[in-house]
C-alpha cells in the first residue's frame, strides 16, 4: 500500500516538486491507544525501488489517536488514510495505489 501525492509540494528543503511516492509505516503505541504513522517520500515509485534516500515534507503529524471499535483493526490502512488527510489539508491530491 503507497500513497502518490501530486500538487505544488514544497519540501522541507525548499525545494518545489509536482509529485511524490509515499510508504506509511504503522505502529500501534504500547498502550494501543494511539497509532504511529511514520510516511516515507521519494521523488518516485521507482525511486523506492531502487531504495534512494527519502525526501522531507515539514507539519506531518505521526502520532494520532485510535480506537479499535471504530477505526478498524487495519493500522497500516488507518495509517494510510490519516496521512492522506494531512496532505490533502495542505492541498495536496493523494491517492491510495498499491492495495
Amino acid at each position: 500500500m503507497a500513497l502518490q501525492i501530486t500538487g505544488n509540494i514544497e519540501l522541507s528543503s525548499g525545494i518545489v516538486v509536482n509529485s511524490l511516492y509515499c510508504r506509511t509505516q504503522a505502529w500501534l503505541s504500547e498502550n494501543g491507544l494511539d497509532v504511529g504513522c511514520t510516511p516515507y517520500f521519494y521523488t518516485s515509485k521507482s525511486a523506492y525501488d531502487n531504495n534512494s534516500p527519502t525526501v522531507d515534507i515539514e507539519g506531518i503529524k505521526i502520532l494520532t489517536p485510535y480506537d479499535r471499535a471504530t477505526d478498524g483493526s487495519d493500522i497500516l490502512l488507518f495509517s494510510n488514510e490519516y496521512v492522506k488527510f494531512q496532505l490533502e489539508a495542505k492541498g495536496y491530491s493523494v491517492t491510495i495505489t498499491d492495495l
